[in-house]
């Protein structure tokens, strides 16, 4: 069995029937540097801005905010639509401590979804069936 010599955890969810301001760009920036804070990330020191935000007012979505994160071991990226009253959320990392589904925690209470999907991939160097049952706890319950 090939082993990775690190720990790998990606949490990819939809939130939906935001109750909050989607085209609020400093509500999603702000909440994104909370969401690292809070998982045990780091940001990612970089020549350029670093989380990046970009807003649109009017596009098929509805308009919505990007934020895109370069943390030390990964990435944290979430896209809202006015439209559908949506946000897209992104987190990997492969740091041994973080937490993305704490980080998906902070937009949950941020966002005040009427429900949230996810999808959440552990590749852990040694998986253990446990370690799995465990985020598939805690999926099904508030990470807030």
């Amino acid at each position: 069995m090939n082993t990775r010599p690190y720990a790998y955890k990606q949490v990819i969810a939809t939130l939906h029937g935001c109750q909050a301001d989607l085209l609020d760009d400093k509500l999603l920036l702000n909440t994104t540097l909370v969401a690292i804070r809070g998982a045990n990330m780091q940001l990612a020191k970089t020549r350029a801005t670093n989380p990046l935000v970009y807003k649109v007012t009017d596009d098929v979505m509805g308009g919505g905010v990007s934020v895109n994160a370069l943390i030390v071991t990964s990435h944290l990226t979430v896209h809202t639509s006015r439209l559908h009253k949506a946000t897209e959320f992104d987190c990997a990392t492969c740091g041994p401590h973080s937490d993305p589904l704490a980080a998906l925690g902070a937009f949950k209470k941020a966002l005040k979804p009427t429900y949230v999907t996810i999808q959440y991939e552990s590749r852990d160097m040694c998986p253990q069936i446990d370690t799995i049952g465990q985020w598939h706890s805690a999926c099904a319950g508030d990470t807030t």
